[in-house]
């Protein structure tokens, strides 16, 4: 069977390796390629009645994109390595490369970390923007034993949104295919549908049947299977796939897309985290840096390609703040403020265990807990005027004990207990009698 790349109509006279990056979508890398090969085939696809979409730079890296009827080829030059990696996507549409102009001034752009309920799961991750518009981006969203949280979710945004208008999601966006990543997703979209408005949905999910996938692509199957059936239950929103190079627009924000899967290859990705999608987001001349659940080989990546652009004001903290990018990583970032999505409890286990997370602590202005609330910070952000919500929940320590096993002592509870009450937390009857 022929493949998408070999359907180019390029003078290919150079070997390649070829991986299969997902549904109708096919990926080539040339090494020790030279930017000459790059402006080669940029004009050989021109030649061959392929619109010239969108060019970009980012850092010293070459970016094209073009489109002809379905299929769209995404090419980059990667000036680190010297090579060449051209994408083949014949299942999604590009996203917008144009700027907006005159985009509506309606209210404050606002950025948020939002407290997941962690009371029986200790990961998790959900982020909301408040563009100038008054519609919302949002990233990934909580875990199934967040149980609530699509509702509480939905509050949030509902709360936000004047009375009589739908809620407007201009953009939501997801990192990987875990499923503290996209589960609450799958039931926000069919609880809430009627009330909300979602142009578009934005990811890259590494395939199933990746090669390096044995240990983890079962375990992924079934919240796959859940997550495109939400879409196929759905078909009114539209779904583009993510490419590194592509930067986009939606309202007030840019959106720069820094790494996914298709980078990591033909290293070895036994490591799921890998196939984060790695974004920047330009809002209010703030860069607040997403990197997911990226590990080490998406870290080396970005260290490479990227040593100054990786500069943000904001970081979210990789994996949650465990095993995830590297000490350099958030040396070149740099960032005022560290956004740890990740309970209390496994950000103290895990702050001794990876010296990244003091690295990033050190050399930040501020660093904020999701587990402890709420945080909001208007953009553009300045030092002192992040605002504390109540914290809202807190652990089920019977709960999680009966579902995961962990055990912690009365003492350390009870003082977790103190300091949640004393983040504007309410009280909770099963702890009335103390631990």
């Amino acid at each position: 069977m022929e493949s998408l790349i070999e359907k180019l109509p390029l003078n290919i006279n150079k070997e390649y390796l070829c991986y299969h990056s997902g549904k109708g979508c096919e990926l080539a890398l040339f090494k020790d390629a030279g930017a000459e090969l790059f402006f080669k085939y940029v004009d050989e696809l021109a030649e061959n009645s392929f619109s010239l979409v969108n060019k970009n730079t980012i850092e010293n890296n070459l970016f094209a994109f073009l489109k002809k009827d379905k299929t769209t080829v995404c090419i980059g030059y990667y000036t680190y390595k010297n090579e060449l990696r051209l994408v083949v996507d014949t299942e999604s549409d590009f996203p917008r490369f144009v700027p907006n102009v005159n985009v509506l001034q309606k209210t404050e752009t606002t950025f948020w970390q939002f407290e997941v309920d962690h009371s029986l799961i200790d990961c998790g991750m959900c982020y909301i923007m408040r563009l100038s518009t008054g519609a919302f981006f949002i990233i990934d969203s909580p875990h199934t034993y967040s149980i609530n949280d699509c509702e509480r979710i939905h509050d949030f945004l509902r709360e936000r949104t004047s009375d009589g208008e739908k809620i407007r999601i201009a953009g939501w966006f997801f990192s990987h295919g875990h499923e503290d990543h996209i589960a609450q997703f799958i039931s926000y979209v069919d609880f809430f549908c009627k009330d909300t408005v979602i142009d578009c949905l934005y990811f890259n999910l590494c395939p199933l049947d990746h090669r390096d996938g044995a240990d983890w692509m079962d375990s992924h199957r079934g919240y796959y299977k859940l997550f495109y059936g939400a879409l196929e239950r759905h078909p009114e929103i539209p779904v583009i796939r993510l490419h590194t190079g592509q930067t986009f627009y939606i309202d007030n924000l840019k959106v720069d897309v820094l790494c996914s899967h298709e980078d990591v290859f033909p290293e070895d990705n036994t490591n799921f985290n890998d196939s984060s999608v790695v974004i920047m987001l330009t809002a209010e001349n703030t860069k607040i840096l997403i990197p997911g659940d990226a590990g080490h080989e998406e870290s080396y990546i970005l260290e490479g390609r990227y040593p100054e652009y990786l500069n943000a004001d904001i970081v979210q903290s990789a994996h949650h703040g465990h095993f995830g990018t590297t000490e350099d990583f958030y040396r070149l970032v740099d960032a005022r403020v560290v956004l740890f999505p990740v309970t209390q409890i496994m950000f103290d286990g895990d702050f001794d265990r990876y010296g990244a997370n003091k690295v990033a602590i050190d050399i930040a202005d501020e660093y904020h807990i999701a587990s402890n609330g709420t945080v909001e910070i208007p953009l553009p952000y300045k030092n002192g005027n992040i605002k504390h919500y109540p914290d809202e929940t807190f652990e089920s320590f019977k709960g999680v004990y009966d579902l995961w096993g962990y055990e912690y002592s009365a003492e350390y509870k009870e003082k977790l207990y103190k300091e949640y009450l004393a983040r504007g937390g309410k009280e909770l009857e099963e702890y009335k009698n103390g631990f």
